[in-house]
């Protein structure tokens, strides 16, 4: 009996062990090591740090909701709350009336450079934050364009404040920054409805309406609410617009907890006011979702090229209308842009106008700045080691994720990319609380691990989504050849996804040169060019910004011109 129970014990023990080990090879352990030091840990610490106390600018470690119980007594966070939710989720609803019909338009009703309409509304993204905000100060300002054609037409005697410095300002830009997000989510939905479902329809003799609202809307939906869910991540977290554009009036919870994380000194405080925004942020996505749900999913280019649609007196009535909602759009987007480049050539130091004389002394003066020449080149350094950590390691994950699967390999491919959904300012506020945990001082080592947080899951998604498109027998036909995996790697596999590295890596480094709402917490006195600019127009605004601007846009579009060169070579060597 004795015997057949020391007998029976190993074989538990192993059958216990083989089914509670950690299933998990050596390529999975650097991912896991990243999300642990730079999503999880961080996140935890977040948590924790909104139970403590604080005295005298020093955190107390003792558990308490003193931090919890004052946000809910206090009617000015509850204020600063409702209205920064209230500014991102109309400016988002606003954007989406603009970009879903112009989707429609470029997606269902062109048929000839859908390409070119489509990065005319992508560029944009490409711009400086700053510069696409700052830009509206000139056509609302006191002196600002709208103010000189009221005063010139006769409708005001003398400028008026009310243009800006508004909550509708706020609203206004932030539907402004949204229009590209929406667009570039709806657009590929209405590309892949297939055009028998619609010629069915009619051939049903449903009218227009009716078929929009029983095929094209069911299909198009869900990746509404997911463009207008990024859209409303983006703007939410978002504390530098409101203050440039908004004023007293515009104030948003980002800039209450920026402020416990700086002058303040109150961190758990801050702590508490981000879990706060996170969970209502959370809460309002599983909402928006929940009311947009997916009835139909299609893969590939189901959806030809289709000719505009006629009414009955032979004339393109509905392509005539798409064409000028799309300009008007485009001139919406671009106008601002190219007036602050004007202005960039402008011999005022006042932002007025019109513009009497042109000059180029602005552009004169920045070789003189050593202040903006040491800024440029920090963000010069911080962008190429972030890019080129970035792209080092989100291919590594992507090639390990896809190529070394494990259980929960897709749970932590979606947790890699969390920060990407996090809200801006408690983004900032994860990596301060984990850049002190790692005793890492505030400065250029701080700002790249804080960048790299966000720039490397972007690298990771657009590798990770062109190896999943590959034909895996490419790869198995090297092998069986006799090739090695490192001679496979580099002479097959490389090839092949290197558009989509080059992609993550241009896309990463324009990400990292504009990022004023992370780095603002990390970067201390060794400021980039973005924070370098945006002091500049708190504390005194200098004609030179405008210069800095056209010349910052000029760099994204040489960045945006580079990348579609890329992913042209690309298709062309995929047809050859």
């Amino acid at each position: 009996m004795s015997s057949a129970i020391e007998t029976e014990a190993p074989a538990i023990s192993y059958a216990f062990r083989r089914r509670f080990r950690l299933n998990l090879n050596i390529a999975q352990v650097p991912p896991l090591a990243w999300l642990v030091l730079i999503v999880v840990l961080p996140n935890i610490l977040l948590i924790a740090t909104s139970f403590v106390g604080v005295s005298k600018g020093r955190m107390i470690l003792i558990p308490t909701l003193a931090n919890y119980t004052r946000l809910w007594n206090s009617n000015g966070f509850w204020h600063l709350l409702w209205q920064t939710l209230q500014f991102s989720l109309l400016a988002s609803l606003c954007g989406a009336l603009l970009a879903y019909p112009m989707a429609y338009f470029v997606g269902r009703m062109t048929t000839r450079h859908k390409a070119l309409l489509t990065v005319l509304v992508l560029v944009p993204l490409w711009i400086s934050l700053l510069m696409r905000v700052f830009s509206w100060r000139l056509i609302l300002g006191q002196s600002g364009l709208l103010n000189s054609l009221l005063m010139t037409t006769g409708i005001l005697d003398q400028p008026s404040q009310l243009f800006l410095y508004t909550p509708f300002t706020v609203i206004l830009t932030f539907a402004y920054i949204s229009v590209p997000f929406i667009f570039i989510s709806t657009l590929n939905a209405f590309e892949k409805i297939p055009t028998s479902l619609i010629e069915a329809s009619q051939d049903s003799g449903a009218t227009a309406l009716q078929t929009f609202c029983h095929v094209i809307w069911p299909l198009t939906r869900r990746s509404l609410a997911i463009g207008v869910s990024l859209a409303f991540l983006v703007t939410v977290g978002d504390y530098v617009t409101p203050a440039m554009v908004g004023g007293i009036d515009g104030t948003t919870l980002g800039v209450l907890i920026s402020s416990q994380f700086g002058m303040a000194n109150n961190w758990p405080y801050g702590a508490a006011a981000s879990v706060v925004l996170i969970l209502c942020v959370g809460l309002i996505l599983a909402v928006l979702l929940w009311l947009c749900p997916a009835r139909g999913v299609f893969s590939g280019d189901e959806a030809p090229g289709v000719p505009y649609p006629l009414d009955d007196g032979g004339l393109p009535w509905p392509a005539i209308a798409g064409r000028l909602g799309y300009g008007v759009v485009i001139t919406f987007l671009y106008a601002p842009l190219l007036l602050m480049v004007i202005f960039s050539f402008g011999a005022s130091t006042l932002q007025s106008f019109p513009i009497t004389d042109f000059t180029l002394k602005w552009y004169a003066e920045l070789a003189g700045n050593s202040g903006l020449i040491a800024a440029a080149q920090r963000s010069l350094l911080v962008a190429v080691c972030v890019v080129a950590f970035s792209s080092i390691v989100g291919t590594g994950f992507a090639l390990a994720l896809h190529f070394r699967p494990v259980r929960g390999s897709h749970l932590m491919e979606v947790l890699l990319t969390l920060p990407l959904a996090m809200p801006a300012v408690v983004l900032g506020v994860v990596m301060v609380l984990g850049t002190e945990l790692l005793s890492i001082p505030s400065g250029l080592a701080r700002t790249i691990i804080g960048q790299s947080s966000f720039v490397m899951p972007v690298t990771l998604m657009l590798v990770l989504a062109r190896l999943r498109r590959l034909d895996p027998s490419l790869v198995e036909a090297s092998l069986d050849l006799g090739a090695g995996r490192v001679s496979s790697f580099i002479h097959v596999l490389l090839p092949l996804m290197k558009g989509a590295v080059i992609g993550g890596a241009l896309l990463g480094l324009t990400l990292s040169a504009d990022d004023v709402m992370v780095t603002l917490f990390l970067a201390g006195p060794s400021q980039t060019l973005p924070i370098w600019v945006f002091n500049q127009m708190r504390f005194g605004f200098t004609p030179s910004v405008n210069a800095v601007f056209t010349i910052l846009g000029a760099l994204c579009l040489t960045a945006v011109i580079a990348a579609s060169w890329v992913a042209a070579r690309g298709r062309t060597s995929k047809l050859a």
